[in-house]
């Protein structure tokens, strides 16, 4: 439909009422959806004649048609919106991934002896204790090792629940480290106690883990263990610069978020400041192409999208550029999906606005320094998947699937499927097999099994095979090319597949009988070797367990070597397939292993040359 078709479409169809938009291209592909108070209204601003930015008018320029969806209120259409962006994953939409898994301390109150503990994307549960997320890894490494120096709680697995105690403590309650509960639990109020302690620490209060690690210090001097003494005066230099990172003016208890955006040209980067029990334990940024909408949505867009993949909610949002209406829609939102009521704050004076001012620096400074790394990042992907979807002639490119065989002599024979959607790896889409129906080395009848399986599966439409990929990638020339082809056919089904072929790095395709050869800088070449490596590399992986796991146990069936013998070889050659390739000079290196025994692993391993 032309522009003039649309623009009357939403003037004559379209009601006065809140919804959700589906921006559709000629291919019947989702490439954005929106949400509205008024469809009618924000629909038209689309398609009216004024002025538009470079991303909006690159979005308009592809719609071909659009659906609606019309809720009862705004919340509805904005809960629909979520939904649908993570169902069709849209191109101008923001899709956030769930790729940064930032470490929390967490303290299990429902254990009797709780522990200190890191743990990463953590439920929030009754009576379980989280303090985070904690951006830099060294920062939890830091707080992790003052928690051991300065108070004796365990480290242990230990159920207490079902443990009965102890005639003598492990060296940690020997030394002190513990107070040892796996002996007797006389010390169970003490014990908590300490955990009280290391959670007042953990909330910012650094009074008394600096009175405990100055103690351990002086003790340690005066029993001239000056080497001690100095990691406890090291210790005490760490809390004394986590203090500096304490904002005295806010409330030490509350975490809060504070989400900034910026923008240069087409790039958007939205930074995250993360307070913690008043200390700002870091900062992170989002980078953005190609993404449409005004700063406000955009923000409310994300930070929806972040607390879905992140349950871990703050007190407190601290959040410009969006308006009041917008807040009170998305705190709505927070509260219906979370059931909390969290608190969204935009500042007008005071220290907020100094963090706000801190995190859109950072945010402007990111994109000024990455603004190569991020273009280079959506040339190897986004814009090689265009070049190759439009140099193969194809409607829809988002879904590629690798698939390699990796074998020695035929043994072992195994395939990897990897699958690459948006030009990066979905590595969950990931997929491994065994041959089954093929004897010797045979990669043809290897790749026609496999692939017969694959397509089998998706046929059926059985989970994890019930996706249809967009091109499949075959490792090899015409000949692994031809079969892969066949096998498609026999299903009858519309998937286009090509080959890569490591030798000149020849693309081969169905429709050409020459290869395509492009240059070595390629982007597009660049990637189908990514997909074609990927999917080596997982085979191959896969390959050398499945061996490895079966020459383990191919040890235990040699006359003598029991299980501490089994872990003596390992431990001393690295690995099992070492093992198998040792001299008998080599084997009696190790403690327990004599001439006799050499003799005979070196036989088991080498019977087709010993006579």
């Amino acid at each position: 439909m032309t522009r003039e078709e649309l623009l009357n479409k939403v003037k004559t169809e379209v009601p006065e009422l809140s919804g959700v938009y589906i921006m559709k291209d000629a291919e019947d592909e989702v490439i954005y959806v929106g949400k509205a108070k008024v469809l009618r209204r924000r629909l038209r601003s689309y398609f009216d004649v004024s002025e538009k930015t470079t991303k909006t008018y690159a979005l308009v320029s592809n719609i071909d048609h659009f659906e609606y969806i019309i809720t009862n209120s705004e919340l509805d259409a904005f809960s629909l919106e979520c939904n649908l962006i993570k169902k069709y994953m849209p191109k101008y939409n923001i899709l956030l991934k769930d790729d940064k898994s930032f470490p929390y301390i967490k303290i299990d109150l429902n254990e009797r002896f709780p522990r200190v503990q890191v743990a990463r994307r953590p439920k929030q549960e009754k009576n379980v204790l989280l303090f985070g997320p904690y951006v830099t890894g060294t920062r939890i490494g830091e707080l992790m090792s003052l928690i051991k120096s300065a108070y004796p709680v365990r480290w242990c697995n230990t159920n207490f629940n079902k443990k009965q105690f102890l005639d003598r403590p492990c060296i940690h309650g020997d030394i002190g480290n513990c107070l040892a509960p796996c002996i007797s639990s006389d010390n169970e109020k003490e014990y908590l106690k300490v955990i009280d302690n290391v959670v007042d620490f953990l909330n910012g209060k650094t009074a008394d883990i600096k009175k405990q690690l100055k103690k351990k210090m002086d003790k340690s001097a005066e029993e001239f263990k000056f080497e001690d003494a100095i990691i406890y005066r090291n210790q005490l230099k760490t809390v004394e610069n986590i203090d500096k990172d304490l904002i005295t003016t806010l409330a030490s208890e509350k975490n809060i978020d504070i989400f900034a955006i910026a923008e240069q040209d087409e790039f958007f980067d939205i930074n995250v400041m993360m307070i913690r029990a008043g200390k700002n334990v870091g900062q992170v940024n989002y980078p953005l192409k190609d993404v449409v909408g005004e700063k406000g949505e955009l923000l409310i867009q994300f930070i929806s999208n972040y607390y879905l993949i992140s349950s871990m909610l703050p007190q407190e949002i601290v959040v410009k550029d969006i308006t009041d209406d917008q807040r009170e829609i998305l705190q709505l939102f927070l509260l219906s999906k979370h059931g909390k009521v969290v608190k969204i704050t935009i500042p007008k004076i005071g220290l907020k606005v100094e963090l706000l001012d801190n995190c859109n620096k950072n945010a402007i400074d990111y994109l000024k320094n990455s603004k190569d790394r991020i273009e280079k990042h959506y040339k190897m992907t986004i814009e090689a998947l265009n070049g190759l979807k439009e140099m193969l002639g194809l409607k829809r490119l988002k879904r590629i699937e690798g698939f390699d065989i990796s074998n020695i002599s035929g043994e072992y024979s195994v395939a990897s499927m990897v699958v690459f959607e948006n030009g990066e790896p979905a590595y969950k889409e990931y997929r491994k097999f065994k041959i089954k129906s093929v004897d010797g080395p045979n990669d043809y009848a290897s790749m026609r099994e496999i692939l017969t399986r694959r397509l089998t599966d998706y046929i059926e439409n059985k989970e994890n095979f019930n996706k249809k990929p967009d091109l499949i990638l075959i490792d090899g020339g015409f000949g692994q090319l031809g079969i892969a082809k066949n096998v498609i056919d026999e299903f009858s089904l519309d998937i286009p597949v090509i080959s890569l072929a490591e030798k000149n790095e020849e693309i081969c395709t169905t429709k050409n009988s020459e290869p395509i050869v492009l240059k070595k800088s390629d982007y597009i070449l660049r990637l189908l070797q990514r997909v074609r490596d990927e999917s080596h590399r997982f085979a191959i992986t896969y390959h050398r367990n499945l061996r490895g796991k079966s020459l383990k146990s191919s040890l235990s069936e040699i006359d003598g070597i029991g299980e501490k013998k089994i872990n003596d070889l390992i431990k001393h050659f690295k690995s099992v397939e070492s093992i198998s390739k040792a001299s008998k000079n080599d084997l009696m290196k190790v403690d327990g292993i004599g001439e006799f025994l050499a003799n005979t692993i070196f036989e088991y391993y080498h019977k087709d040359i010993v006579k």
